[in-house]
């Protein structure tokens, strides 16, 4: 009788492939999940803008102007949790307001709708952000942007 000192080449196949199927099953979800999760963070970040923005219109009567890309409005620093910044790793915020005139002639009337935008580099992630946002939230979405209307004032 002959002592075996290792394993078989089919052995070790058979264990490569069943290690391979796995991580074929397990990579997809972990993205996934991962997905959902930075979605879910995204839309804590938005409520807690949209909170900001409201006390700010509050406080003074009208929504912080507009700010470039990426950068907190520095009306809105005082009410956002200490250390917020619209720059991070996967994503950037922008905060808009537009001035909106609708109706004609006597009847026009002039409007401000105010928004945040998220720019995302993975266009699943923006779809992720639209499907988890449900009720509450108006999203306008291209392949990289998602903008949520924070007001109409």
């Amino acid at each position: 009788m002959r002592l075996r000192k290792g394993f078989t080449i089919v052995e070790l196949l058979v264990t490569m492939t069943i290690i391979g199927l796995l991580t074929q099953i397990a990579v997809p979800r972990y993205s996934d999940m991962k997905r959902r999760a930075t979605a879910a963070a995204i839309l804590g970040d938005i409520h807690a803008v949209r909170i900001a923005a409201f006390t700010h219109y509050t406080e003074a009567g009208s929504f912080p102007p507009n700010a470039a890309a990426g950068r907190v409005p520095p009306l809105l620093v005082p009410y956002l949790p200490s250390g917020f910044t619209f720059r991070r790793a996967d994503f950037t915020y922008d905060w808009h307001v537009w001035n909106v005139t609708t109706g004609r002639g006597a009847s026009r009337v002039r409007e401000r709708l105010v928004g945040i935008t998220v720019v995302v580099q993975d266009p699943k992630l923006a779809a992720q952000l639209v499907k988890a946002a449900g009720a509450g939230f108006i999203p306008i979405v291209t392949a990289t942007q998602v903008t949520f209307l924070v007001s109409g004032a």
